[in-house]
């Protein structure tokens, strides 16, 4: 970044130098140049336009975008089926969707780092707990919360979101609607992993179209061949430093957030 054209003078870096590392140690990035243009076939880039409004006015507006200091957010039904975005555009909700919870698959694999022994651990608390240590404090797959909630940053609508977790779709999601409800999904980099799913949802090309995709494999471990040709975000675990399980954590909700408030809004 350059300071020319502002009133910057050495002294005053040299003052707030500390207060500015104190900031730019906290920022959480929601996406970089790339992620954010990245769009293959039949995505739009409406969410580009419609983060620049939040924080941009258009020219002539009074009241400014629907960003934290305009006062003001885009209305929305509780009850119907249709709302009005940032851009002004009308669109429509699948109401059977509305009030449902969104569903994140994990892996059903025992060599997976997340499975539903420790995903709540994780995306719940953002604390990353090996699976055989869960077992060993006697946790199993039956006295462990499948459902959990967090809040939802001002910037994608605010308010608390309630998510449920789960490792046998085919078994809980009986119906293409209940499909509907999947949001994410954590996973192997196997090709298996998918093969019973209905329809689309068996073809990772197709499925990481139309859902959040996530892979997190444990720091120096190889990654999977096939996700190559996966949209998935990838993301590493460190096996000893608990204190970098927050950059993982970030990486899947910063991703999640902006799929869900673009594909899935309900």
């Amino acid at each position: 970044l350059s300071t020319d054209g502002f009133d910057i003078t050495q002294e005053l870096l040299s003052r707030c130098k500390a207060q500015t590392e104190a900031i730019m140690a906290n920022e959480i990035p929601v996406g970089n140049s790339a992620s954010i243009l990245k769009a293959a076939a039949g995505k739009d880039l409406s969410r580009i336009l419609q983060m620049y409004l939040e924080v941009v006015p258009p020219p002539g507006s009074t009241t400014g975008g629907s960003g934290a200091g305009s006062g003001t957010k885009p209305s929305s039904s509780t009850t119907g089926t249709s709302s009005t975005n940032t851009l002004g555009q009308k669109k429509t909700w699948r109401a059977h969707l509305v009030g449902q919870k969104p569903v994140i698959i994990v892996p059903k694999g025992m060599t997976a780092p997340i499975t539903m022994i420790n995903a709540h651990e994780f995306f719940g608390n953002s604390r990353f707990v090996p699976r055989e240590v869960m077992m060993k404090k006697g946790f199993h797959k039956t006295n462990i919360p499948s459902t959990f909630s967090r809040r939802v940053g001002q910037r994608l609508g605010g308010g608390m979101v309630s998510y449920e977790i789960m490792d046998n779709p085919k078994v809980k999601l009986p119906t293409a609607k209940d499909w509907d409800r999947v949001v994410a999904v954590v996973c192997l980099g196997q090709g298996w992993q998918f093969k019973d799913w209905p329809g689309h949802y068996s073809d990772p090309v197709r499925l990481f179209s139309c859902v959040y995709g996530f892979y997190a494999g444990m720091e120096g471990d190889k990654i999977p061949a096939e996700l190559e040709s996966w949209a998935v975000t990838k993301a590493k675990l460190n096996r000893d430093k608990r204190g970098l399980d927050s950059v993982t954590y970030a990486s899947f909700w910063n991703g999640l957030d902006e799929f869900m408030a673009i594909y899935k809004p309900e």
